[in-house]
């Protein structure tokens, strides 16, 4: 059988895109690059590729972490297993994983159906949105431990872990993970190589963040989503599903969607209403499969970034915009070529001086955890940055100017594989680290302040910028 490889058009205009439009994408971009940290980018219009992006080292088949989009396939196992006669969309998470309720709350739980958790009306209090602190109980029971705090259907309250619950319904009812559910009916049908996805310690498909593909992967699915579940001619996803998966169900805005606010469209079964009509999936730190029916548009995006709003604002305006926009002539369009073709992330600002390294151990706050940071000065220009997270520890030795391999560390059960450098900039240590895979960053400056450090930059699933270091006694 044939490989499939999406075609791409000779020129944005071909495809009825103004290059200029995503010209300006790039020059907008360009304002806001160091806390936008796109990785790989891809625009399709009418079924072939109109512009991708890879700003390397990264590239659109780079395997990334998903995070909250792997909800979207869920959801499409949902959608299989309803289809197949396996699960019903009013099942009840109690009648479906009896084993998993804690005694004495049948009735209250009772209500929340396989409905429900896809659209994050299942009431359950926030506090549910968690994995199981101990270790003799399961994910599923410590979820279903926790007060049902809304009536079932009336209250939007996002929940990664209501997710896994469908992910856990569907396990039971096909003797398979989702993955591997998915495996015959989505992702092989795709031409989808055969993905990770993190488990649970019980061995089941996390279901709401978890799983690992590359940006040229979301685009297929994309494209698939687009076409109403067919793919090359053929009906891959069941035949109605799309369009009930991404219609509003649950209203996660006061009265009316919310202007400008991309997060206050409606919900669908793990989908997000979106401005201008269109629908996505999302992940945290900007991970995003963009669908728009009007203009036969998809866009999927791998980033690394703590500001959602300002990087969806920019593919609203500038990307989707585009059709929009006036003609781009041949000029116009090797700019962009040229500006395309350049794209990569340096090393860390370094004026070459001499110095000292400001090696001690530190303490930061995040999130509510204590994160402990070791600098050490090591033989031929390397320094290490021990990192400590809990019970993850991430140890990881930088090269001075040039990024190169900097360590393959766990963290949440995931290995990540660093790259990265140091330099000196002003008297400060500048550090340019990030996960191949992954949007884990941090790239800035840590300044000598007093009792410690102060960091300014940008930290993805680390501390951000303005975080202050306190120095503790080794």
């Amino acid at each position: 059988m044939k490989t499939f490889a999406f075609e791409t058009w000779g020129s944005p205009e071909e495809a009825g895109v103004s290059s200029g439009g995503i010209l300006r994408f790039l020059d907008e971009w360009e304002k806001v690059r160091k806390t936008i940290q796109l990785h790989s980018l891809i625009v399709l219009r009418h079924g072939k590729i109109v512009w991708k992006m890879n700003v390397a080292p990264y590239s659109d088949r780079t395997v990334h972490t998903m995070y909250s989009l792997s909800k979207s396939f869920t959801s499409a196992a949902a959608g299989f297993a309803v289809n197949e006669g396996l699960l019903r969309w009013d099942d009840s998470v109690v009648d479906i994983l009896p084993e998993e309720v804690p005694e004495g709350r049948e009735d209250v739980l009772r209500p929340i159906t396989l409905e429900a958790l896809l659209c994050m009306g299942s009431g359950l209090d926030k506090a549910s949105d968690s994995p199981s602190p101990d270790p003799a109980v399961t994910w599923a029971r410590h979820v279903l431990s926790h007060e049902v705090q809304y009536p079932v259907m009336t209250h939007f309250s996002y929940n990664s872990f209501g997710t896994y619950l469908v992910s856990c319904m569907i396990q039971k009812v096909t003797g398979q993970t989702v993955r591997d559910y998915l495996i015959p009916r989505l992702f092989a049908p795709l031409g989808i190589e055969t993905p990770e996805w993190d488990q649970s310690p019980e061995g089941i498909s996390c279901g709401g963040f978890g799983l690992h593909l590359a940006t040229e992967s979301i685009a297929r699915f994309g494209q698939c989503l687009l076409q109403h579940g067919k793919w090359q001619g053929k009906q891959v996803l069941p035949e109605g599903w799309v369009e009930l998966a991404t219609r509003e169900h649950i209203a996660n805005y006061e009265g009316h969607p919310q202007e400008g606010n991309e997060w206050g469209q409606g919900y669908g079964f793990q989908f997000w209403r979106c401005i201008g009509g269109r629908y996505r999936g999302d992940g945290a730190m900007g991970q995003g499969c963009f669908v728009d029916e009007r203009q036969d548009m998809v866009i999927a995006v791998t980033c690394g970034t703590n500001d959602l709003g300002g990087e969806f604002g920019l593919i609203r305006e500038y990307l989707f915009g585009a059709p929009e926009a006036a003609p781009g002539d041949a000029a116009a369009q090797e700019t962009l070529r040229q500006r395309t073709e350049a794209l990569h992330w340096g090393g860390p600002e370094d004026d070459g001086t001499d110095g000292d390294i400001p090696e001690g151990v530190y303490t930061s706050e995040f999130q509510g955890m204590t994160v402990g940071l070791r600098i050490e000065k090591l033989a031929g220009e390397r320094i290490r940055l021990a990192f400590s997270f809990g019970e993850d520890r991430q140890n990881l030795e930088l090269p001075r100017s040039t990024p190169g391999p900097a360590g393959e560390q766990r963290w949440q059960g995931t290995v990540l594989h660093f790259i990265g450098a140091w330099g000196r900039k002003d008297g400060k240590l500048s550090v340019s680290l990030r996960d191949v895979n992954g949007p884990e960053t941090l790239e800035g400056t840590f300044a000598p302040a007093e009792g410690g450090l102060t960091f300014e930059g940008l930290g993805v699933d680390c501390p951000d910028g303005g975080s202050f270091y306190r120095k503790v006694a080794e």
